[in-house]
């Protein structure tokens, strides 16, 4: 079991690292190794989800304006008798509108970028929290022909082959 003090040191390392801007790395202190990934991974989501917000509120800014200067252009043309239903009236308030469809689609497409770099940092930082049971090392046949060890263990597994039972 972890003491509370041990809990502790490891919670202020991470941290420490990840404040530092070491991101996804292994901190040593002493004997013990840390890995700040699952920090990390769980800061990208953060700021992933941040990201999306952040979008979000600055398409519906961008929406509450148009919507404010699309009654202020209607009541001004409104208020020098000018129809709306056709002409230059028309093509003004279609032209806005289409501007301000394409502010708002381009925020949101840059607010989805970042959330997505940070989703890719996540992945990646929650690839490196993974940590391998078993340590697989494949020799070449040279290392493994010339390796003592190797020639005696299969010299003693020949043997135990004519070995009487």
């Amino acid at each position: 079991m972890c003491s509370v003090a041990g809990v502790g040191a490891v919670l202020t390392v991470a941290a420490s690292a990840v404040a530092s801007n070491q991101g996804s790395r292994k901190v040593s202190t002493g004997s013990t190794k840390i890995t700040t990934a699952p920090v990390d991974a769980y800061a990208y989501g953060k700021k992933a989800e941040e990201a999306r917000a952040q979008g979000t509120r600055k398409v519906n800014a961008v929406r509450n304006a148009y919507l404010q200067s699309e009654g202020k252009t209607q009541s001004t043309l409104a208020a020098g008798n000018v129809s709306l239903a056709s002409g230059s009236a028309v093509d003004l308030l279609v032209n806005n509108r289409a501007v301000a469809q394409h502010q708002m689609n381009t925020i949101a497409h840059e607010s989805e970028v970042a959330a997505w770099e940070y989703d890719v940092a996540k992945t990646k930082a929650d690839a490196y929290s993974v940590v391998p049971t078993r340590k697989v090392h494949k020799d070449s046949w040279g290392d493994t022909l010339t390796n003592p060890l190797f020639i005696i263990n299969t010299a003693q597994t020949g043997l135990s082959l004519f070995r009487k039972r």
